[in-house]
C-alpha cells in the first residue's frame, strides 16, 4: 500500500487535500507517480460547480497529466517501472459498435477525472491501455500537455481526412486559448499546411502565434460580406477551413461568414445554442464539423513535444505545488497572463 495526498473537488468552489492508501496493481493495472496536472477549463468548471456535462463529485480532477511508473501488475506488457507517462481522458470499452471508428465516442464512456477519479493525487492506479509511454528523454511537464495537444491533432486530422489538400490552403484558427494553440501546433508542425492564421481578442496570443510561424493576419480583419450578394459569397476572400476554439457563437457565426464555398468549420467550443442562418452554408456548400477527445493521437503529439520542446513548452506559463491549488485555480482565471497552470504532485 502506498501513502497519497491528492485534491478532491466538491464544486462551488470547494476542495480540500486528503490522505489515502493506494493499493498495489493487480492485472492489467499501472501504479501511477503523479508529476504534474495541467487545469483546463473543465477543472475549472468543475472547481466552480458550473460544469454543464456528465460529472461527479466528490471527484479527484486531473484528465491532463504526466508521471512515472511506480510498479505495474503481474499481466501489464505496454510500460514499465521508471517509464515516463500520460494517458487518456476517454476511458473506452474497445467493444462497442463505435470504438472501432472513434474510442472518443465509446457508447459506455466514463471521463477520467470528471465522472471517474482523476490524476489530482501523489499515486494513482490504471489499467494499461489508456496509458501512453514518452521517450526517455521527454520533460515531464511537456508529456503533462499531452491531452489537448491531442484534442487539437484529433480535430486536424479529422478535418485533413476530408480535404485531401489542407496543406496548401488557407486556413483559419479562431482563438488562442490551449485547443487553439493545439489546432495550430498540429496544423504546421505535424500536418505541415503552408497557410494557418490564427486570430485573438488578445493580441500578445496573436503576436506568439506568428512569432512561431503562423501567417499575418487577412481577412478575418476585413468586414463581414454581404450573405445576399453572390459576388460577395463567391469572391475566393476567406478561409478554406476555419478551426472555431473559442465557444462564442459570435465567432462561429462570423467563421460562418469566413468560409470560402465548399469550405470546412471544425466546432470545438462547447456553445450551448447557437442562432444562425443555415443559408449560409447551402449556398457555399459548406460543411460543419466537431470533433471530440484526443484518443488515437497521443503517439503523435509525444513525438511533437520530443521534437519542438520549445515551441510546446510556450503553452505553460505557471507551475504550483499541489498545496496551493487554490492559487492554480485563480491564476489561471487570468486570461491575460494564463495559459497552462500545472499543478506538480
Amino acid at each position: 500500500m502506498k501513502e497519497s495526498q491528492g485534491i478532491v473537488l466538491k464544486g462551488n468552489n470547494d476542495a480540500e487535500i486528503i490522505a489515502e492508501r493506494v493499493s498495489q496493481p493487480t492485472g492489467r493495472q499501472v501504479l501511477i507517480k503523479t508529476h504534474a496536472v495541467g487545469l483546463c477549463g473543465s477543472d475549472m468548471s468543475l472547481y466552480s460547480g458550473k460544469y454543464e456535462g456528465p460529472k461527479n463529485y466528490p471527484i479527484y480532477f486531473g484528465h491532463e497529466w504526466s508521471g512515472i511508473v511506480e510498479t505495474v501488475g503481474p499481466d501489464v506488457t505496454k510500460v514499465m517501472p521508471g517509464d515516463k507517462v500520460t494517458g487518456d481522458c476517454s476511458i473506452f470499452c474497445d467493444e462497442c459498435e463505435f470504438c472501432p471508428r472513434d474510442k472518443n465516442l465509446c457508447k459506455t464512456i466514463e471521463k477520467f477525472g470528471i465522472t471517474i477519479d482523476g490524476a489530482s493525487r501523489q499515486f494513482f492506479l490504471q489499467d494499461e491501455r489508456y496509458v501512453y509511454r514518452a521517450d526517455p528523454a521527454a520533460d515531464l511537464d511537456l508529456v503533462a500537455l499531452s491531452e489537448p495537444l491531442a484534442v487539437g491533432a484529433h480535430a486536424v486530422r479529422r478535418v485533413a481526412e476530408v480535404r485531401p489538400n489542407l496543406k496548401q490552403e488557407k486556413i483559419l484558427v479562431m482563438g488562442g486559448g490551449t485547443i487553439g494553440l493545439a489546432c495550430f501546433f498540429s496544423l504546421k508542425y505535424i500536418e505541415y499546411c503552408e497557410h494557418v492564421e490564427l486570430y485573438d481578442l488578445v493580441t500578445a496570443r496573436v503576436a506568439k502565434a506568428i512569432e512561431l510561424g503562423a501567417a499575418d493576419l487577412t481577412d478575418v480583419t476585413a468586414e463581414a460580406g454581404d450573405a445576399d450578394s453572390y459576388d460577395d459569397l463567391y469572391s475566393g476572400r476567406g478561409y478554406d477551413a476555419i478551426f472555431e476554439t473559442t465557444a462564442s457563437p459570435v465567432a462561429f457565426r462570423r467563421s460562418v461568414d469566413m468560409l470560402r464555398p465548399l469550405g470546412t468549420v471544425m466546432a470545438l467550443g462547447f456553445i450551448p445554442s447557437i442562432e444562425f442562418s443555415l443559408k449560409t452554408i447551402t449556398l457555399k456548400a459548406a460543411r460543419v464539423m466537431g470533433s471530440m477527445g484526443g484518443t488515437g493521437q497521443f503517439d503523435t503529439v509525444l513525438d511533437f513535444t520530443l521534437k519542438h520542446p520549445d515551441v510546446a513548452r510556450q503553452l505553460i506559463t505557471h507551475k504550483l505545488p499541489f498545496a496551493d491549488y487554490a492559487k492554480a485555480f485563480e491564476a489561471a482565471k487570468d486570461r491575460q497572463n494564463a495559459m497552462k497552470v500545472l499543478v506538480r504532485f
